[in-house]
């Protein structure tokens, strides 16, 4: 690992070229290394089954881990030769390989396996883990064709009554490094008081013209929807190269029923959501 820099970890579970892509791409962008991890132990609810293999069946998953990385290793030394990168092959279950690697990475980035990605976000063990639990920012791939380029665009969705630190910092990180406009939608839920609106409005005004002193090259766009149903938060991930939401506040709460705001956002966009700590400071 690089001493200067922390790494862009993926976790890989079998063949996900968008994940690898982001992954190589936020490395590129911010001079950190990257380490490609795959994790080849088997599920808990599956290892009574396959206990009678043996070392048979743990060479087995060896071999096809392996192959799963020299995929990946092709993939990345087409797309940046000369990038740092460290291949990780770990014979541990993988939310603790990955619970592991996320206490010194800059951020993790997972891609979508053998069930619908949101589903894996919101749903199962290991992403709903990380998504709640990992001290650094989180970014799902699904393996689908997004924007990219400076025709596409960060958007940033924010909830009126939670923290906006740590996703405007990763938003205008992410914004400033991909040369590309940064949307800010804040959400204020039906039956807002005029007064309320108001008063949110300008606080989100006045921080978002400090953090535009700090990025002069950013240029932001902000809209403020009232109502969580509506078609223009749809409209603004169409053409997004990234989503970010903050984290769910309280860690026992599914992410569903947790922050509301997210849970749209998953469902409806078609490109990487980045799941941000909502004390995050930056890289």
């Amino acid at each position: 690992m690089s001493t200067t820099h922390p790494p862009v970890v993926v976790a890989i579970v079998d063949k996900q070229p968008s994940a690898l892509r982001v992954a190589v791409d936020e490395a590129r962008s911010f001079g950190s290394p990257l380490r490609v991890v795959h994790a080849t132990a088997l599920a808990a609810q599956s290892a009574e089954f396959y206990l009678g293999a043996g070392a048979a069946m743990l060479d087995e998953l060896r071999i096809a881990g392996q192959a799963v990385l020299d995929g990946a290793r092709h993939l990345i030394e087409g797309l940046a030769p000369s990038l740092d990168v460290t291949y990780v092959l770990t014979e541990q279950a993988p939310l603790d390989a990955l619970r592991s690697e996320a206490e010194h990475a800059r951020i993790m980035i997972v891609g979508a396996d053998d069930v619908p990605w949101v589903e894996r976000l919101m749903r199962t063990r290991i992403a709903g883990y990380l998504a709640t639990h990992a001290p650094c920012p989180v970014i799902v791939v699904p393996e689908l064709e997004f924007p990219s380029g400076p025709d596409g665009e960060v958007v940033v969705a924010l909830d009126a009554d939670a923290s906006t630190s740590g996703p405007l910092t990763l938003a205008f990180e992410e914004a400033d490094a991909r040369g590309c406009l940064l949307h800010v939608l804040l959400s204020m839920p039906p039956g807002t008081l005029a007064s309320d609106a108001e008063e949110t409005r300008a606080t989100l005004v006045e921080a978002l013209a400090a953090w535009r002193a700090d990025y002069p090259d950013v240029a932001v766009l902000s809209g403020f929807p009232v109502d969580l149903t509506t078609p223009a938060l749809v409209r603004a991930t169409q053409s997004a190269e990234l989503v970010v939401v903050g984290r769910p506040r309280h860690h026992g709460i599914p992410l569903s029923l947790s922050r509301p705001l997210a849970m749209k956002v998953l469902a409806d966009a078609q490109c990487p959501v980045a799941v941000v700590p909502m004390d995050y400071r930056g890289a």
